[in-house]
Parts: structure tokens; sequence; C-alpha cells
């Protein structure tokens, strides 16, 4: 166990904190944004990234959208559990600990899939929406915008930090072990 400096006690309580926001917000904003057709009419072109092509926004639509956002749902709320543990464990002062260690793989895990996952959501949500147009305007679009690319690299980075760590790990408890 590790005494932190007072930054990183501090950061250790910012994060949780934003952590439980965020899972409050991946809890409520997506079913509430598919609950809502009117919001969907509003956004889920530019979502999808459909621009100003008809959409069709009936039942189906909205449900198979919304079961669309599931699986990043689930994935955000993985990758969020495990930064909150994660942060817990650096809270604790055990920063170099295997636990620890675990948590910031699975977090990087995450993340790398949430990013890896987001334009074939975005893919996903632009069938749902034209699925219901007559035959030859219904589209499949399927795009890699730069903040996705920069967020795939920020995973990888993570995943890597996360492989380093291991390292840093081991070394750590061979230490203890001479102590």
């Amino acid at each position: 166990m590790t005494a932190l400096p007072q930054g990183l006690t501090t950061l250790t309580r910012v994060v949780r904190v934003l952590t439980a926001i965020g899972a409050a917000v991946l809890c409520t904003v997506p079913p509430m944004f598919w609950l809502s057709p009117d919001w969907v009419n509003a956004k889920g072109a530019a979502i999808a990234g459909l621009g100003s092509h008809p959409l069709v926004v009936d039942d189906r639509a909205l449900l198979l959208g919304a079961v669309g956002s599931l699986p990043a749902i689930a994935l955000g709320l993985f990758a969020l559990w495990h930064l909150w543990e994660l942060f817990g464990e650096y809270a604790q002062g055990r920063v170099f600990g295997a636990i620890a260690h675990r948590h910031l793989r699975r977090f990087a895990w995450g993340m790398l899939a949430s990013a890896l996952l987001a334009p074939l959501q975005r893919a996903w949500v632009g069938v749902a929406l034209t699925l219901g147009n007559p035959p030859g305007q219904r589209l499949l679009v399927i795009e890699l915008s730069w903040n996705d690319y920069v967020a795939i690299l920020g995973g990888a980075v993570l995943l890597a930090i996360a492989t380093v760590m291991a390292e840093a790990v081991r070394l750590a408890e061979e230490n203890d072990g001479f102590v």
C-alpha cells in the first residue's frame, strides 16, 4: 500500500463521481431517446450519418434502434465498472496491485471494444431508421470518423499501458517478497 499524493487522492474522487454520472447517463439517456419518436426523428439521421435522407420512425425502427443500443450500453457499463474499481484501488493506495492491474486491463479492453463498436452501432441505427423506406431508399452507412480513430488509438494505448503495468505489478510483488 502506498500513500497517494494529494492530487491523485482528489483525482480518484473526481473520477469515481464522473464514473457514477456516466453510468446513470448510460442507463437513462438511450432508453429515453428510443422512447421518444420526436427525439429520434430530430437526431437519428445525424447520429447514423444519413444526412437528409428520409427516415421512417415507426415502432419497428424504435425497437430495432433500442435493441441495437444494448451492446454499447452493456460495454460502457462494463468499462465504467472497471474504472470505478480501478480508482477504488488507487484510493486505497494499491496502485501497483494485481487487482488494480486487472481493472485497468479490463477498462482498456472495454474502451477499445467500445471504439470499435461505435461505427457498427451507428450503421445499425441507420438501417433501423431506413428499413421502413421503399426499396432503393434503405441505407447501410458505415463511416469511421476521426473521433472513432482517436478512440481506437486511445483504447490501444490504454491496453499497452496495462500490459506494461503487468511488469510493474510483477516487480512490486517481487519486491514485497524481499521485505
